[in-house]
């Protein structure tokens, strides 16, 4: 049997991961600090934008959810290329992804949030099977950059090399 790295069951799935953007502000693409034998790396809050054009959109009723599904799966694999590049460029170095943080740009009666969201986590699912899941949040924001749909936080746990 042989045994997949996260990139190639997430191609086998047809994701395929972003170049990490560079930062729009003072800040860096990942944070990471000594954590027991490894480290706790905390990706910066990643939108869903492909090749630097953001997925605009704003949850407002149900027939939103499928669109910003689709842009939460983008945010997600934009997390995946920063938390990738904190790992020196071998995702199977994460040894759990710990927390994902979702926003989701929506209007004051949309409440489904987590259903927008389980897309992100169906990707990270695809990526560590093998991991339990991640605690998580789903947030309804007023705005996002770039009036964005989504935008997404990871912190995980990374085996040092």
């Amino acid at each position: 049997m042989t045994i997949q790295s996260p990139e190639a069951r997430l191609a086998e799935a047809g994701f395929v991961l972003p170049e990490v953007s560079t930062p729009r502000g003072n800040y860096a693409p990942f944070s990471a600090i000594p954590f027991g034998s490894g480290q706790w790396v905390s990706i910066a809050g990643q939108v869903c934008r492909q090749k630097g054009v953001a997925m605009v959109g704003q949850c407002v009723t149900e027939a939103d959810i499928e669109p910003a599904q689709r842009a939460a799966e983008v945010s997600m694999l934009n997390a995946l290329a920063a938390l990738r590049l904190a790992c020196g460029g071998e995702l199977s170095r994460v040894h759990q992804v710990v927390r994902v943080r979702g926003f989701i740009r929506a209007a004051p009666e949309f409440t489904r949030h987590p259903a927008v969201l389980d897309a992100a986590s169906a990707v990270l699912r695809i990526a560590f099977p093998e991991h339990d899941l991640p605690a998580r949040t789903a947030l309804g924001v007023s705005s996002l950059p770039d009036a964005a749909f989504t935008e997404i936080e990871v912190d995980a746990i990374v085996t040092t090399v």
